[in-house]
């Protein structure tokens, strides 16, 4: 006698949608630490444009000390490290689809990170920082279509 057994699947069978809307529920840090990388059904998903509306970074902080020289901080390297993997990795990811960039205002953003993430975002109709304006002027100047900038 047969048993009735249920067809087993495999994770990279599932639909689409139905892992994006399981990504959805990831941090940014789940979504770039190798999801990405475990099939090509899974890198499709992780690249939609659903997930990356928003780059929500306010859980990242930065280890630094305000100085009376220049460069008048110094960020620990580590702090550094991070931020510049996460933006390298979010930003390759994300297919332009940017809207929103959400900082914690205790993370230092060096003027090369908000270059960076300037040139890589297209036209982002919102940018929300947390960060003081004398330091974002030289990130903002290449993202021209900026309409909306929180503090």
């Amino acid at each position: 006698m047969e048993e009735d057994r249920p067809v087993a699947r495999r994770w990279e069978d599932l639909d689409i949608d139905i892992l994006i809307k399981i990504f959805q529920s990831f941090n940014i840090f789940e979504l770039i630490s190798g999801t990405a990388h475990v099939c090509s059904a899974w890198r499709l998903a992780c690249c939609d444009p659903l997930l990356w509306k928003t780059l929500d970074l306010s859980m990242l902080k930065s280890n630094f000390i305000k100085i009376p020289l220049q460069p008048y901080v110094y960020v620990d390297a580590c702090s550094d490290k991070i931020l510049t993997r996460v933006l390298k990795i979010s930003l390759n990811i994300n297919r332009g689809s940017i809207r929103t960039l959400i900082f914690h205002f205790n993370l230092y953003v060096s003027d090369d990170q908000l270059t960076y993430t300037a040139e890589r975002i297209a036209n982002p109709p919102y940018l929300m920082e947390a960060i003081a304006k004398n330091r974002m002027k030289k990130g903002l100047r290449k993202a021209d279509e900026v309409s909306s900038l929180a503090l």
